[in-house]
């Protein structure tokens, strides 16, 4: 399975989320929103929603006349993600099956007109559009006057200590796994948003998480985009041998999140 299939994989997905939450120092997506603030009326489009790790605190702001419109290349996400949004939230959920690079031509299919959101958001995968800053442009062009898109991603030391780990145990992380897990959000996203919007927050934290078991861990890294089955004896063995010595796994995740206010003409 290749890193790109890997991180469509539903499953896969749903188990580093939990893995995360469960160890997490602080609560992601409660510090995600307690900064981009949700509005009850808000028509927002959410892309590479996955499961829905954000996309049902979304839901739980917004009134009858709100909206999420929840994009995503995996159709088990999206049926994963129905599935959570039961009741009356599923009034205000639209999902659309559709790759970040095809993103006007898949909302147009769906009967959206431009300008259609108050709210463009993505949270852990623009990295994943072949052209970032070209999917930017174009949820741009879908923002309403004094709109506003919220990026969150990884930056700088994220994942340092299992990177370590996973390296020391012989493999060669690919260069898309580093970037997108330490340059994207500083070299890509932060640039264009200076660019392109007149009002630009940027919000950063470190969480730690810590794992209290070897096989915590290593579920995380079976479930992750750089998992190599061949290795995984050398990264049991070094697993054993920290925990011998420290007894817990802290591994910090560097978040950043951009929110981009007032475009340019």
């Amino acid at each position: 399975m290749t890193t790109a299939s890997r991180a469509t994989q539903a499953d896969l997905l749903e188990q580093r989320i939990a893995e995360n939450r469960q160890s997490q120092e602080v609560d992601l997506v409660a510090w995600i929103f307690e900064r981009a603030r949700i509005n009850p009326t808000d028509q927002i489009l959410e892309l590479c929603c996955g499961t829905g790790g954000q996309t049902l605190r979304m839901l739980d702001s917004l009134d009858e006349n709100g909206r999420v419109v929840a994009l995503d290349l995996s159709a088990t996400a999206l049926e994963t993600l129905a599935g959570k949004a039961s009741g009356e939230k599923s009034l205000n959920l639209t999902t659309v099956q559709a790759s970040l690079d095809e993103l006007s031509p898949a909302l147009e299919r769906s009967g959206f007109r431009r300008p259609a959101f108050d709210l463009v958001f993505c949270a852990y995968g623009l990295y994943y559009s072949q052209n970032a800053r070209s999917t930017l442009h174009e949820a741009r062009n879908w923002l309403k006057p004094h709109g506003r898109i919220v990026v969150v991603g990884p930056f700088g030391p994220n994942n340092s200590q299992l990177f370590e780990m996973v390296e020391a145990s012989g493999i060669t992380l690919a260069e898309a796994v580093v970037s997108s897990s330490r340059r994207f959000m500083l070299e890509t996203v932060v640039p264009w948003a200076a660019l392109q919007f007149a009002t630009v927050r940027i919000s950063t934290m470190v969480n730690p998480v810590r794992w209290a078991t070897p096989e915590r861990v290593l579920n995380y890294w079976q479930n992750t985009t750089f998992y190599d089955a061949a290795r995984k004896p050398a990264f049991e063995a070094l697993l054993e041998r920290h925990f011998a010595k420290h007894g817990q796994f802290v591994n910090e995740k560097w978040v950043m999140m951009v929110e981009m206010q007032d475009a340019r003409s």
